[in-house]
């Protein structure tokens, strides 16, 4: 009977594997389940049920990915699990401590160093983030994710050079991953080359339909926050994508705020004060669009602007 039972647990388990992969959460649930009712202490579909929940963006997970913690804390698996419910669900401040742990349990595992780095970029902490990330590279040298978040933290840390350099060996390592071609085209965009930062946004929706930030780059409504914010949004990234805007910002700061001055002081015909004044409403729309990138953009995606 017990042969007879693991055999159908393995079986389920297996199912609920398949199923997880293809996006079909609730019967990975629901086979789960099953799998837990005939082999309760195994941890692996407590694991399973917590991917399926997170998925589905449910506060729910992490508590399935704790029971499996509880079933075997010796096993690095399960903690990374955990900050997996988390990171699923865009909650990167509560995914640091259990991806931190599990560092901790295995230091040479450069998956684990990678995620810890991309995390704490998540948390604001880059030159914290680099260390690991840095310590990933040593002990992979040929991933092109590491080498796209060391890009994405140099950049964040303004060393330009260093940026591009690692973002163009991870394009080299896997030219058509949609995330390194997602941050090429944003650095394209903040350049002012806007016909191949749209070429790399193409290519990059092309392997991955659904990623919102180059849904943005591009224009598009980016997913599930459409409305005015996101209208905003990308009105905003037009003009914040025009060229020489590091000329233009100081230049636009200066007519933003002395022209209406020089106008209520010095006065002029209508026409030089309708004039002026378009251009003042133009250099403060171009400012505030500025921040609105800076503050917004960031939020939805734009980690690299």
């Amino acid at each position: 009977m017990q042969a007879r039972d693991w055999t159908t647990f393995e079986r389920l388990r297996r199912q609920a594997q398949f199923f997880l992969q293809g996006r079909r959460y609730q019967e990975t649930i629901d086979l789960a389940q099953k799998a837990i009712a005939l082999f309760p202490e195994d941890p692996r579909p407590y694991a399973l049920i917590g991917y399926a929940l997170a998925r589905q963006k449910r506060a729910e997970a992490p508590e399935w990915a704790l029971k499996a913690i509880a079933r075997e804390p010796e096993n690095v698996k399960w903690r990374t699990a955990l900050s997996d419910t988390y990171t699923l669900r865009g909650k990167w401040k509560q995914a640091r401590k259990p991806m931190s742990e599990a560092v901790a349990m295995d230091p040479t595992n450069p998956g684990l160093q990678s995620m810890l780095g991309l995390i704490l970029l998540h948390c604001r902490k880059p030159k914290e983030g680099l260390r690991h990330l840095e310590r990933s590279l040593e002990l992979d040298p040929t991933n092109a994710l590491t080498h796209h978040r060391i890009s994405v933290a140099l950049f964040k840390l303004r060393n330009k050079k260093g940026a591009e350099e690692h973002l163009r060996k991870a394009l080299e390592l896997q030219p058509d991953n949609p995330v390194i071609k997602n941050t090429l085209g944003w650095r394209l965009l903040i350049r002012g080359r806007r016909d191949e930062a749209e070429e790399a946004f193409y290519e990059a929706l092309r392997v991955d339909p659904g990623l919102a930030p180059s849904k943005l780059g591009l224009g598009a409504p980016a997913g599930m926050k459409k409305g005015p914010a996101d209208i905003i949004l990308r009105g905003s990234l037009r003009l914040y994508s025009i060229p020489y805007r590091r000329i233009l910002m100081p230049a636009h700061a200066v007519l933003a705020i002395e022209l209406p001055i020089l106008i209520l002081t010095i006065g002029g015909s209508w026409l030089v004060r309708g004039v002026s004044l378009t251009i003042a409403a133009w250099s403060w729309c171009y400012i505030l669009s500025s921040v609105y990138v800076f503050v917004i953009g960031r939020r939805r995606g734009v980690h690299f602007v």
